[in-house]
């Protein structure tokens, strides 16, 4: 409401960023010759200006196009600074723009009201043109950090449900697939995790495999081979399809295929092994060679 008496002293301030950003101001204060002095001097550093002389037009303009600053004088008529802010505030799309108070109104009352109702920042008039430009400068920089952060932050919440879903996706493939199916430690080649199925075919139970190795529960009957293929697979190449002999916890040998590569599970690298029982088929083989 209040006219302003802005100093007419040199200023030095830096545009470069307003020059390449091209932020967006909307300015709301009733009183045009205010208007134009600060739609001058913001157009004079290249900010696109719109201006608005009423708090509804200006809450409609926000919501329509929201600015990347406002510019919010208190004392107006129909519907004053406080209650533009607080609507502002209110909606989704304009909830994040910093909102800069310019006011006559001085007392520590009326700041600390400003504040509460969401603004960044109070500007008292009569003011000077250097704080204005170097207060926005100030806060359309914090709001594209803030922006910056919230969409790192978005992109690091996205990744981790994908990670989660395709963990849960495993998870059940890992327990319902009808191979047996191993997980290791890499160097220790303890068990970290067995599905199903390979309890099913050696007979021993998951508390009797957790946390111990293959050599520890003789399961391999050629050692040499599997240790050999460990050796590959930590070397970067996976191995597929290897002929080995399983021993079951009741002492019974099975033909198996084993296929391993290596993965990284709870940031250790770990070896997938996924087994192909062919005793029966290895059998009837024999079996046919013998009558040939």
């Amino acid at each position: 409401m209040s006219e302003l008496t802005p100093t007419t002293e040199t200023i030095n301030i830096d545009n470069t960023s307003a020059k390449s950003a091209r932020a967006d101001i909307l300015v709301i204060d009733d009183t045009p010759e205010n208007l134009h002095l600060l739609s001058t001097m913001l157009s004079e550093r290249n900010y696109k200006v719109r201006s608005v002389t009423r708090g509804k037009t200006g809450l409609s303009g926000a919501l329509a196009a929201p600015p990347d600053l406002i510019l919010l004088d208190i004392n107006m008529p129909e519907l004053n600074g406080y209650e533009v802010c607080k609507q502002l505030k209110h909606h989704e799309v304009t909830r994040n723009i910093p909102v800069i108070f310019i006011s006559a109104l001085g007392d520590v009352f009326d700041k600390v009201k400003a504040f509460n109702v969401g603004g960044v920042d109070f500007i008292t008039k009569p003011f000077q043109i250097e704080e204005v430009l170097v207060r926005i400068k100030t806060h359309l920089t914090l709001h594209q950090l803030q922006q910056q952060q919230a969409a790192h932050t978005r992109r690091l919440q996205q990744e981790i449900d994908e990670r989660r879903r395709a963990e849960q996706t495993f998870e059940k493939a890992f327990l319902a697939s009808p191979s047996p199916i191993i997980i290791n430690q890499l160097r220790s080649d303890s068990f970290v995790a067995v599905n199903p199925s390979f309890l099913r075919l050696t007979g021993y139970s998951e508390q009797a495999v957790l946390g111990r190795s293959t050599s520890d529960l003789g399961l391999w009957q050629t050692p040499g081979l599997y240790q050999k293929a460990l050796i590959q697979v930590a070397a970067g190449e996976p191995c597929h399809s290897i002929e080995l002999d399983c021993r079951t916890h009741q002492g019974d040998l099975r033909t198996v295929l084993v296929s391993m590569e290596c993965i990284t599970l709870n940031e250790q690298s770990c070896t997938l092994t996924t087994i192909n029982d062919f005793t029966e088929r290895k059998r009837l083989e024999n079996e046919f060679i013998s009558v040939v």
